[in-house]
């Protein structure tokens, strides 16, 4: 794997990803940054516990295929509205489905090899399956009236931007550990014993 900058939003964007949340309106203010750095917590630790669980695996299609999931490849460039997606887990069917021409593009754009990109873009969807299988879902631990009426409040839904963060804080951990990993063993990953 060559050395890469992450393109997936580090930390510093991920306050930006909150505010694009259609109930961004609904959190207070000031608990819009501790909401923020719980669920990017929550993706770190969630990468050190994959990490040391898979004795640093590299490869998240194995690490994918161990854990019981399928990945379909999808030959499309899946856009809606001004969004583009690269792939989706599918909850309760075990099943990835990448979008291989929208991942092509993104691999260009950000100068890294197509398997690479699947690699980091399967750890991100990753996330979102240990979020149904062992985690709980990070969407969920900070929710918000659906409709306040006055002091009237009906309903509550939580916060889906923070799944995103929380997957993105995963991405981004895990491939820092496989680095740093790299860096400290390079003889293991040229084949070598």
């Amino acid at each position: 794997m060559n050395k890469i900058s992450m393109p997936f939003p580090g930390r510093e964007l991920a306050d930006e990803e909150l505010s694009r949340d259609i109930c961004y309106g609904k959190i207070p203010e000031c608990d819009r940054p501790v909401i923020t750095e719980n669920a990017w917590m929550k993706g770190i630790r969630a990468a050190e516990l994959v990490f040391k669980r898979y004795r640093g695996e590299k490869n998240f299609m194995r690490i994918v295929k161990e854990s019981g999931l399928t990945c379909e490849t999808v030959d499309t460039d899946y856009v809606m509205g001004n969004q583009r997606y690269f792939s989706d887990y599918l909850t309760g069917q075990k099943l990835i489905h990448l979008y291989m021409k929208s991942i092509s593009l993104w691999a260009e754009e950000n100068g890294m090899e197509t398997d690479e990109a699947v690699n980091l873009i399967l750890s991100h969807e990753y996330y979102h399956f240990l979020e149904w299988s062992e985690l709980g879902l990070t969407s969920k631990d900070y929710q918000v009236p659906i409709v306040r009426l006055g002091r009237l409040k009906i309903g509550r839904t939580g916060i889906r931007a923070l799944s995103e963060i929380g997957a993105h804080g995963f991405a981004c951990r895990y491939h820092q550990l496989a680095a740093a990993s790299q860096e400290h063993h390079p003889a293991l990953n040229n084949g070598q014993e």
